[in-house]
């Protein structure tokens, strides 16, 4: 990869500090969390080392209030980049322990995560962890080919922490009618300006040098369009063309799945980015990547209908899975710029 905004990717294995500062080991880990998915691509979080633990802060100052106003999103991606380092941590031979929320849930700790040397790697996070440098969100198209029942039970055991479900659909009726969903979802918010503005100054060009924000060959934008887009995407409603592409990329996936929860809070929605992490690593294993869709759960009003769909607790994320081709990952912050001490 080129770019500096890129060289948190090429991270080495082959370089982990074994005979370092206990200090030293875990920023190497912190490699690896950093790594984690998050919508779109805002990398909301902070780390703070101390003794043998990791503290994780959810950073609030990248929230979107018109994109995310519940901040839902945001404490997913928190658990996504936890479950990276519980993944690292385990295949470095820490034992990870996490404790979520331990100053309430009001509080911008989000967990510590506590990592005791001396446990052996156990074989399937060993490949866990090979995935975390491969696995990347797909928003283009997919290709055509079904993924195998005994891989979808696979990456259902993922979401086993307790109030979690994974509800998978795969007719075309039900494909119908969540295409439908999301292309309700974005006519309404793609509308309203405020809307446009606050998810478009996260849209980047193809030869983007920001460190975060979502660069738009990942969408499969040509280099030449991609430099105007994010301007006209804050200032005209391009509805139609992102429901085509959404359209696509539901009709045309292997199954789509809905993760939902007994609870709806923000200890919740950071189980649930731990479990989903845990859910695409294991999903790279065998090619298969995800795409996204929480435009209707950021709605009352269609979130509320999805919640009569599935039946099964709180819509918490919607999104497809298929075969699709590798593609170059995004951006990432400097490892640098999200570690912090801690007061």
């Amino acid at each position: 990869m080129t770019g500096k905004n890129y060289e948190a990717w090429d991270v080495k294995e082959s370089d982990y500090p074994a005979d370092g500062s206990m200090e030293e080991r875990l920023k190497f880990l912190l490699r690896y969390a950093i790594l984690a998915p998050s919508g779109p691509n805002t990398q909301p979080w902070k780390f703070a080392i101390h003794g043998g633990s990791i503290s994780v802060f959810a950073d609030l100052g990248r929230a979107l209030p018109f994109v995310d106003p519940s901040n839902r999103t945001l404490y997913m991606s928190v658990g996504c980049a936890i479950a990276n380092l519980a993944v690292a941590g385990a295949h470095f031979g820490f034992a990870p322990g996490v404790s979520y929320f331990p100053d309430g849930q009001e509080s911008d700790l989000v967990a510590e995560v506590q990592l005791s040397p001396g446990r052996r790697p156990v074989d399937g996070q060993k490949g866990l962890f090979s995935q975390i440098q491969r696995r990347h969100t797909t928003k283009d198209r997919y290709e055509n080919a079904t993924i195998e029942p005994f891989i979808l039970k696979e990456l259902e055991r993922n979401i086993s922490l307790p109030g979690l479900y994974l509800t998978y659909l795969s007719d075309k009726d039900s494909k119908d009618k969540m295409a439908d969903l999301v292309s309700r979802a974005h006519q309404t918010q793609l509308a309203k300006k405020e809307f446009r503005h606050n998810l478009g100054k996260w849209l980047r060009s193809n030869w983007t040098t920001e460190p975060d924000g979502m660069p738009l060959y990942t969408f499969g934008v040509p280099d030449a369009l991609s430099l105007g887009f994010p301007a006209a995407f804050k200032e005209f409603d391009l509805s139609r063309p992102v429901i085509y592409r959404d359209s696509g990329l539901i009709h045309d996936c292997s199954t789509l799945a809905v993760l939902t929860t007994d609870q709806d809070d923000r200890l919740t929605w950071t189980m649930c980015g731990f479990a989903l992490e845990n859910l695409l690593l294991q999903a790279t294993v065998y090619d298969v990547r995800a795409s996204f869709f929480s435009q209707p759960i950021g709605l009352p009003i269609l979130r509320e209908e999805l919640k009569a769909r599935i039946n099964r607790g709180h819509p918490q994320l919607i999104f497809s899975l298929g075969m699709a081709k590798p593609m170059r990952p995004s951006p990432r912050r400097p490892l640098e710029d999200v570690i912090i001490k801690r007061s």
